[in-house]
């Protein structure tokens, strides 16, 4: 055997003893801190992105793996989150509503976080990692089952007074005002005070506290924090605001005609005017997306913060660090704010997994899914896969080793009734209408040119419908 082929079986061991827990130089398993995101498309500098600044998410790009082509399975909170922490694909179609909630697709099968109790980990929540507060029946995963909103929710008499700029459409910034709170508010606004102030601060400094001085140091942890930002409505420090030039924010580019052309119905929502770009004329808009981009600044800083705590405590070279956005979200992509949509745009996600043991800086372009990070961290913890759990995902070790050629490059999607299937060429959906859409992702990554109607694609269609059909949706088998 030369030296080189030796050094290369020598680091590939070292890299798999590491990513199976506790070794003989590292006795304890590694932590795991998890940063979920509200709402990030991947809309930072480390996906190539020159406006927005995210330095910490840039920085941490560059000791992780950076995957390009991460999708969820529904691109909506309350089943994306559900999918993740459950390892089950949810489509919401084939249940009764009641049984849609929240607590009711967690309680499907024990999350990762429940596992991990089991396996010795002291666990430890704060923030939005659930669609709200952790569910009652899940609250025993948790040494510390963290609330999801603070005293406030970023609005009303506390924050109001502070606001020194605010724009959007004026019926939502109106229902703001008077709610003091606005979940679905299309709108921004700067406050003068400090991260604190608001939610996403508290969540960065209980974090801290979790680190220094409530765990159990004689354990792993795994800390999740969860940052609301940067979910409607806007609203940011406004040392974020300045941050961007007051012109700041693109709007997304479309074809000659294709606003008159496009059929918005398809995407109308029963509580809400979906007309282009909700009625907000270009200059309000690009306004919104500098307050977007305002928030995920604000969002990046509080993980700064919490990383920066992991570096000082000497923590960080042996944590686990996954930082996930929950969907991706339209700003004016096809005249369209938010997401719960089919399109590319509002399915792809933001994932960076920093693991001890795995080479930082790379990139997969392979498509995953949310519903693979609940095998991951099981397999870089060291855990095997309890009997009694049925996962539709699969790990990203081997991805993390380098190692492509087995891997499947395909994601099931669904929206509203419209069932899809992305690859990395193509995204192609069964609409709820049963109507077709085909998008070559690469020639057309605005998806304007629909290829159903195209006979050359009909077998292609076909095949993704024979993929359709196999996918195994709300149950964990």
């Amino acid at each position: 055997m030369n030296k080189l082929a030796l050094t290369s079986l020598l680091l590939f061991g070292l890299m798999t003893c590491m990513s199976a827990g506790a070794t003989s130089a590292n006795p304890q398993p590694p932590n795991v801190l998890f940063v979920a995101f509200d709402d990030l498309r991947p809309l930072i500098g480390a996906y190539g992105e020159a406006e927005p600044i995210t330095p910490n998410l840039d920085a941490l790009a560059q000791d992780a793996m950076r995957f390009d082509r991460a999708y969820v399975s529904y691109p909506l909170c309350n089943p994306s989150r559900a999918s993740m922490l459950t390892g089950i694909r949810f489509d919401l179609q084939e249940s009764p509503r009641r049984e849609n909630k929240h607590p009711k697709l967690i309680a499907k099968q024990d999350t990762w976080p429940r596992v991990l109790k089991q396996h010795g980990y002291w666990t430890a929540t704060r923030g939005k990692l659930y669609h709200g507060s952790v569910p009652g029946g899940d609250k025993s995963a948790w040494h510390i089952a963290g609330d999801f909103w603070g005293e406030v929710r970023d609005g009303g008499p506390t924050i109001l007074p502070k606001i020194v700029e605010m724009g959007g459409r004026a019926d939502q910034i109106a229902d703001y005002k008077k709610r003091g709170a606005g979940p679905g508010a299309l709108m921004y606004a700067a406050v003068d005070g400090p991260d604190t102030l608001l939610n996403d601060g508290k969540v960065a400094v209980d974090v801290i506290e979790f680190l220094k001085h409530k765990r159990d140091k004689s354990k792993p942890f795994m800390i999740a924090a969860g940052f609301s930002r940067p979910h409607m409505p806007w609203v940011a420090p406004k040392k974020y605001f300045d941050l961007y030039p007051d012109d700041a924010g693109k709007l997304a580019d479309f074809p000659e005609g294709a606003k008159d052309a496009f059929d918005m119905a398809t995407y109308k929502s029963k509580t809400r005017d979906h007309g282009w770009n909700e009625g907000v004329d270009d200059a309000t808009a690009k306004k919104l997306i500098r307050g977007y981009m305002a928030s995920t600044s604000f969002a990046d800083a509080q993980m700064g913060k919490i990383i920066q705590t992991l570096k000082d405590e000497g923590l960080y070279e042996n944590t686990i660090i996954v930082a996930w956005g929950d969907h991706g979200y339209h700003l004016t992509d096809q005249g369209l704010w938010r997401k719960n949509t089919p399109f590319h745009i509002s399915l792809r996600s933001p994932l960076l997994i920093k693991a001890p043991g795995f080479q930082g800086g790379t990139v997969s372009s392979q498509v995953v899914q949310n519903i693979d990070l609940y095998p991951t961290l099981l397999e870089l913890a060291g855990i095997g896969q309890p009997e009694h759990l049925k996962l539709h995902g699969n790990s990203l070790v081997p991805l993390l080793r380098g190692e492509t050629a087995q891997w499947n490059s395909m994601a099931f999607t669904s929206a509203k009734g419209h069932y899809g299937v992305i690859t990395e060429k193509y995204r192609y959906t069964k609409m709820s209408d049963g109507s077709r859409r085909l998008y070559d992702l690469e020639a057309d990554p605005g998806e304007w040119q629909n290829l159903s109607g195209d006979k050359q694609f009909s077998n292609l269609m076909d095949q993704f419908d024979a993929h359709l059909h196999q996918a195994v949706w709300n149950k964990p088998e």
